[in-house]
């Protein structure tokens, strides 16, 4: 890309959200051009999880605009909305394997049996777990399970990737490791992310 700007890929104005009288958002606005790495930064419940959770329609907005590529997608359901999200707490099924995991979405979007296998494979190859496809959540290590998270969000090719905290449940080695993971990440795959984090 040369020095001009890469056009806006997220754009969110005048955004307000109100829990009955707690004000938790004011006149958010901000634009994030695709590509880009944000990171919304601040102490604990200074509202940056409500912002990244109106983003994704699992809050709804009180006031202000959301829009995604060039569509408001403000008031759309999180299923009609292209993103993949990382939680805190990995939100992985205890019941399903590895493999089962992260192809969740990819049955829920009637993917074929061979291009489900083969995009499963490519995950884990890119998140380092090829060896650990038939494991169950239970016998993976913290970090790894957010690795696994990770793949998951990322299975469907969404075009926004948001991780709220997605580190802060792992210890600090772990959690450097982790972050240049990610790092390393939206190098290789280009994808525009947000993370959320106090860290």
């Amino acid at each position: 890309m040369s020095e001009k700007m890469k056009p806006t890929y997220l754009s969110v104005k005048n955004l307000g959200k109100n829990f009955g009288s707690f004000q938790a958002l004011q006149n958010i606005s901000i634009d994030i051009q695709g590509g880009e790495f944000a990171c919304f930064l601040g102490p604990s419940g200074c509202g940056k999880t409500t912002l990244l959770r109106c983003i994704a329609g699992l809050e709804t907005q009180s006031s202000g605009t959301i829009t995604q590529k060039d569509v408001e997608i403000s008031n759309l359901p999180p299923s009609a909305r292209d993103f993949g999200i990382v939680f805190q707490s990995y939100a992985l099924f205890p019941n399903l394997t590895v493999f089962s995991n992260i192809s969740y979405g990819l049955i829920n979007n009637k993917w074929g049996k061979n291009e489900i296998k083969s995009r499963v494979e490519l995950l884990l190859e890119l998140v380092g777990l090829k060896s650990h496809a038939r494991k169950y959540p239970s016998q993976l290590s913290g970090g790894e399970q957010q690795r696994v998270a990770l793949a998951r969000a990322l299975a469907t090719s969404p075009g926004l990737l948001l991780l709220d905290e997605p580190l802060s449940a792992l210890d600090a080695k772990v959690r450097l490791y982790l972050r240049k993971h990610i790092k390393d990440l939206h190098r290789k795959l280009g994808i525009t992310t947000i993370m959320v984090t106090h860290d």
